[in-house]
């Protein structure tokens, strides 16, 4: 990333600026209007937003999926914190919004879940995974500060549009590698399916 040193007397742009390949701001920063950012992750204190593109290409039609099984590994999530802050131990889960553009074809139900191990090939079983979305998570009610008995819903594969989950939910920082598994059994072609997930997540 390019290194751009603002000393005194450079207090004040009235104009648009552009940083192509970032800034990092230390100390204090003031934004009067508003900032926008494009990338697929953001990041403000121990809040992160995170976007991940889902694609079903690479799932295999002529093999049977069984619950439990990897569909397609999304991407690692951002574990990094501002100096001073404790040693992060766990993932607090707060939102995951699912917007699918192109359905699956055959039944397909599954969910979101992490792992401390990279790699899983699709068709195979996610290791020592953590749910995070799913009718496995029993979800965290704000009300109560505590778990109570409504659990959450399969993510549908095969319903175009939107599906929200507010899970309230925590993993080990370990578990930083986001999957989509499937809970029911599959032996079809689901390679048309696309989607996004949008997953907001703070590090503690």
């Amino acid at each position: 990333m390019a290194t751009t040193t603002l000393t005194q007397g450079i207090e004040e742009y009235e104009s648009d600026i552009t940083f192509g390949n970032g800034i990092d701001v230390t100390g204090t920063g003031t934004f009067s209007d508003s900032i926008t950012g494009t990338g697929l992750l953001h990041s403000f204190g121990t809040r992160k937003i995170q976007t991940f593109v889902g694609s079903l290409a690479d799932t295999n039609p002529s093999t049977a999926y069984a619950d439990g099984d990897v569909l397609v590994e999304l991407g690692t999530l951002d574990t990094s914190t501002p100096s001073g802050i404790v040693t992060p131990t766990k993932f607090f889960i707060h939102r995951a919004v699912v917007f699918i553009t192109t359905v699956a074809g055959p039944t397909l139900v599954g969910g979101l879940m992490l792992s401390a191990t990279s790699g899983t090939a699709t068709n195979a079983a996610v290791s020592s995974g953590t749910e995070i979305v799913g009718a496995g998570v029993a979800s965290f009610n704000p009300r109560i500060s505590a778990t109570d008995s409504v659990t959450e819903i399969d993510l549908n594969l095969d319903a175009a549009g939107y599906h929200v989950f507010d899970p309230l939910v925590q993993a080990a920082i370990a578990s930083k590698h986001l999957y989509v598994f499937a809970t029911t059994t599959m032996n079809a072609d689901a390679t048309a399916g696309r989607f996004t997930v949008e997953l907001e997540y703070s590090v503690h």
